[in-house]
């Protein structure tokens, strides 16, 4: 059986949660021999990389070089934006392009896609949604408009976790039998044998501090604020510990991240660092992940953490760290409560090391059911119903 033509829409080419899964999908259906097609709002640093695995194109106009060289210069730079609007002639070339592929189905990665669908309903293709968004991201990145469309036009919509399912069916009135639960897919790499700690030798932590990391971009959703005021806590009952933060951006939000752990930091015990694309050693240095999230619907972060077998803590209703971590329980708390996360690291961090044992094993089982032939499987299965 010859499988449909399929055309992915995502939001950009940002290296993000959302965006990753969706290039390990590709990179997947490439290595079982299909033809990957997509099409993307805006690009970003993952386009290259999505180039590889797929025939792509860019809904959005890129800026050109000069205005990029102008906005770098301190004595050029400048407020204004550059509208990336597509022309019409563009728009037309493209929508031409891709009426010509004959597409038998067409799956928007992300809410953030929805705009786009919506001007590609001229194709007569029906459209499925993978959903990876909460309340907040939903209401800040769709419009009414997008929202009807994707509970009345869209034949088929994916969530990545049950809470996600809810959010869908309660607030933006999906009905709930085209709605599939469809956890991520994720490449997890295998442990490193090098005994070496590049991480605490460059940030100068000593092998007996313990390290409380986390990750993802600084932004109010992921939490970085409770995750200082945590370590701030932290600090002054346990006064070794260091504690390590990946994802900060250019923007005033990080920069008042660091201004405020400058004021009470004196030992530099926290670590605010910009994003990278090699995260692996900050998995394999810490002792323990703290998931501070208000909104996180299945973070990929969560599974690195799991396959390298530290304890994870985070809040319940956050999102997929609930699905991910049902039955055990003790590394859930119910609230945004500073003082109760404080307690249940510091207990994790004195755990035995045959408690500790027993966590990464159930763990690292855990990690491995999002491989991206399992994920494959699932959605076949959903796909084919």
């Amino acid at each position: 059986m010859v499988e449909s033509k399929k055309l992915f829409v995502g939001h950009d080419a940002n290296r993000a949660g959302a965006q990753l899964v969706l290039l390990h999908w590709l990179k997947e259906r490439k290595a079982q021999g299909y033809t990957n097609y997509l099409l993307l709002v805006d690009g970003g640093s993952l386009l290259e990389e999505y180039k590889k695995v797929a025939k792509v194109w860019v809904w959005k106009t890129d800026r050109p070089l000069w205005f990029k060289i102008k906005q770098r210069l301190p004595g050029l730079r400048q407020a204004e934006e550059w509208d990336k609007t597509p022309s019409q002639r563009k728009m037309s070339q493209i929508l031409s392009s891709l009426s010509e592929e004959a597409f038998d189905c067409i799956i928007g990665n992300t809410v953030s896609s929805l705009s786009l669908l919506r001007e590609l309903v001229t194709l007569h293709v029906p459209f499925e949604v993978y959903v990876h968004e909460l309340s907040y991201s939903i209401s800040n990145f769709t419009s009414e408009e997008d929202r009807k469309f994707m509970a009345n036009q869209v034949s088929r919509v994916y969530a990545v976790s049950a809470l996600v399912k809810t959010v869908l069916e309660k607030e933006v009135g999906v009905k709930a039998e085209i709605i599939d639960l469809l956890p991520p897919i994720i490449e997890l790499p295998e442990a490193t044998k090098n005994t070496n700690d590049p991480v605490r030798a460059a940030l100068r932590i000593p092998a007996n501090s313990p390290i409380v990391f986390s990750c993802g971009l600084a932004e109010w959703r992921k939490g970085p604020d409770v995750f200082l005021e945590v370590a701030k806590k932290l600090i002054d009952k346990m006064p070794t510990v260091h504690f390590i933060w990946l994802g900060l951006l250019d923007n005033d939000y990080s920069n008042e991240l660091l201004a405020s752990k400058t004021v009470w930091d004196k030992n530099q015990q926290v670590h605010l660092l910009p994003v990278c694309s090699d995260s692996r050693p900050y998995f394999e240095a810490m002792n323990l992940f703290f998931l501070s999230s208000r909104e996180d619907p299945f973070p990929l972060v969560m599974l690195e953490a799991a396959h390298v077998g530290k304890p994870i803590v985070g809040v319940r209703a956050s999102g997929g760290v609930n699905d991910f971590l049902k039955g055990l329980d003790e590394l859930l708390v119910d609230s945004w409560d500073v003082h109760v996360f404080v307690d249940k690291i510091a207990s994790l961090l004195q755990l035995s090391p045959t408690a500790l044992a027993a966590y990464q094993q159930d763990l690292k089982k855990r990690a491995v059911q999002y491989s991206a032939s399992l994920f494959m499987d699932r959605w076949s299965q959903l796909h084919s119903k």
